[in-house]
């Protein structure tokens, strides 16, 4: 007999895990960085699987991490798989972008708004008229993070694209600056877009890891090493900090979800 497409998709998560689903936690990271996850376990000393994605299980705050790869496709499959979970409550993105706004510098923290969807992928779960979100009861809490360690977060729109190498394009680049566009990426119009057709409660953290449209501003391997060095650990202590207040007030979250989908 066929499969069915609830048992498709939760094997097709424990495949490209390797772990069993009832070994998930009630609250995700994603990433699309390694480095992300492999120190994620160093702190919390959790369960290590290893499969097409990389997954850390931290059963003592709750919290399962996922290298889930790069682009709007993956991060599609990875919402759509997650939304068959039993147990989910949340999914919180810990990722990079690029800065568009020049007020921006790297290493500042966006908790974006809203993102555009100019991918392709997002289509395949929302019309085209339908804007791309974030839950903000879980979006408070990413901003409540940030201001703990007294920074002043930055708000506003990210541009989703689903094409490489678009930095010499000038006529995108001034649609950019037009529009009034924050920073750039490759996975939020669509995690939203997906969290959203599924009910999946999701909010996001990002890191400003490049300044393209300066003067170099692109990011290299130079550049990008050091991102990871002055950086990293203070994004992951502020996924941290989401998760815990997450847990800890859920029931309160939860009844504000309610009037969100």
């Amino acid at each position: 007999m066929a499969l069915k497409e609830h048992e498709y998709i939760r094997q097709t998560l424990e495949r490209y895990t390797n772990c069993a689903l009832e070994e998930f936690c009630e609250h995700i990271i994603i990433t699309n960085f390694k480095q992300y996850v492999n120190r994620f376990n160093e702190k919390v000393q959790g369960e290590v699987h290893e499969g097409y994605f990389r997954i850390v299980n931290a059963k003592s705050m709750n919290c399962t991490m996922i290298d889930f790869g790069i682009g709007s496709p993956q991060a599609a499959l990875i919402i759509n798989c997650l939304a068959y979970l039993d147990n989910l409550k949340s999914v919180v993105m810990l990722g990079m972008c690029g800065g568009i706004d020049d007020s921006l510098e790297i290493g500042d923290f966006i908790i974006p708004s809203a993102a555009i969807r100019g991918e392709g992928t997002s289509r395949h779960y929302l019309p085209p008229e339908f804007p791309a979100m974030p839950a903000s009861s879980v979006n408070l809490i990413c901003i409540g993070a940030v201001r703990k360690l007294n920074l002043a977060p930055k708000f506003g729109i990210v541009y989703t694209t689903d094409r490489r190498l678009w930095e010499f394009d000038e006529e995108f680049v001034e649609y950019l600056r037009r529009q009034r566009i924050i920073s750039i990426d490759m996975e939020l119009a669509t995690l939203f877009s997906v969290a959203y057709h599924y009910e999946v409660p999701i909010g996001s953290v990002m890191l400003v890891s490049d300044m393209p449209l300066q003067k170099r501003g692109i990011k290299d391997k130079k550049m990008q090493n050091e991102i990871f060095s002055n950086h990293m650990e203070m994004h992951l202590d502020i996924g941290i900090d989401v998760i815990v207040n997450l847990n800890s007030r859920w029931d309160e979250i939860e009844r504000t979800l309610t009037g969100e989908w």
